[in-house]
């Protein structure tokens, strides 16, 4: 039992030793990893059951990380209008509680009778759900959701710019997103599945390379690497391009360079490429079919307009027939905010 003066002095020293630099600098990077190694998966559940494969899925990837789990439910206040304008309703707010509370409850059983050593807790936050996973992608290790296909979706730039709550969470979250599809929508034939990821040489997609690898590595899994091309375009008015074998080749030294330091970092997993001349979103929703996970890299939020009308990963999250992740140019995970955390 500390004394008083002994409580004193350490908190003197404790003060003393993060005001200096030199030991911050030392002691920052050795946090930073414990805090990766710490950092949750988180798994977003909402009502009507469309996240259940969603939460399975988590549970598999927090017990094969061995990490903990961590289930939300965001909900936001219903309004009204009335001659003053949106006003909120008070009187149905316990009733979305109690209903959060009971989706919850049941998320919890449904991990506790999957894995019961997997570490699990669950809040209920009242706000955007956008804003909350967000916020939550901050300190996860991976954010997991459901996504729920709707026939008659709209077609072309209706569609792009529709954007369900799934794409808008994925394109702006800190941490890589999975995305799995309702269970039971792919045939799988006896071709054992794999980890697709797409390579297109760039930064991102090096992350998403990474990621592929180590999914395949805890699951005992394959990889296929696929790099989709296209013929060059002219360089000059004469149209005057590069011969397609040529192209081609280049294509393939690419995809082999790509991969080429993953194979020697995880040398069990079996690695395949594949380089096709095809649209690459095209070329990955083909390889869903039967893979047990679609990886696919990301420049993240800050792509302008682009990632809106032309993002591959988007359309491949819009489109894949199983679970797709998203990997942005990966951030460190900063600690969780100290928000409203219920451990049930």
């Amino acid at each position: 039992m500390l004394s008083d003066p002994d409580r004193r002095t350490l908190r003197e020293l404790e003060s003393a030793l993060l005001s200096d630099p030199a030991f911050t600098r030392a002691v920052l990077p050795v946090a930073r990893r414990l805090q990766r190694l710490s950092a949750p998966v988180v798994v977003g559940v909402t009502a009507g059951g469309g996240s259940d494969p969603a939460l399975e899925w988590a549970v598999a990837e927090a017990a094969g990380q061995r990490r903990p789990l961590r289930i939300v439910h965001a909900f936001s206040a219903p309004v009204v209008l009335d001659p003053l304008g949106f006003v909120p309703t008070v009187d149905s707010l316990p009733t979305q509680q109690a209903a959060a509370a009971r989706l919850v409850d049941g998320a919890l059983a449904r991990v506790r009778a999957i894995a019961a050593d997997v570490d699990v807790s669950a809040c209920i936050i009242r706000g955007s759900p956008r804003r909350v996973l967000l916020r939550e992608s901050r300190g996860a290790s991976l954010l997991v959701l459901g996504s729920r296909r709707r026939a008659g979706r709209r077609p072309g730039v209706q569609r792009l710019l529709h954007g369900s709550l799934t794409l808008q969470v994925t394109a702006g979250a800190d941490c890589p997103v999975a995305v799995v599809q309702p269970s039971g929508a792919v045939a799988r034939d006896a071709v054992p599945p794999g980890v697709v990821v797409g390579v297109d040489g760039m930064r991102h997609s090096d992350a998403a390379t990474g990621f592929a690898f180590r999914v395949a590595s805890r699951r005992g899994l394959g990889v296929t690497a696929v790099h989709a091309w296209s013929a060059d375009c002219p360089a000059d008015l004469e149209a005057v391009t590069a011969p397609l074998v040529t192209t081609e080749a280049a294509a393939h030294a690419l995809v082999d360079g790509a991969v080429a330091r993953w194979r020697e970092r995880y040398p069990h997993v079996p690695v395949t490429t594949e380089v096709v001349r095809r649209d690459p979103a095209a070329a990955l929703i083909a390889g869903s079919a039967g893979a047990a996970l679609v990886v696919v890299g990301s420049r993240g939020r800050r792509a302008g307009l682009g990632a809106v009308f032309g993002s591959v990963s988007r359309a491949v999250v819009d489109g894949a027939l199983g679970p797709v992740a998203v990997v942005h140019r990966r951030t460190e995970p900063s600690p969780p905010e100290a928000h409203r955390w219920a451990s049930r």
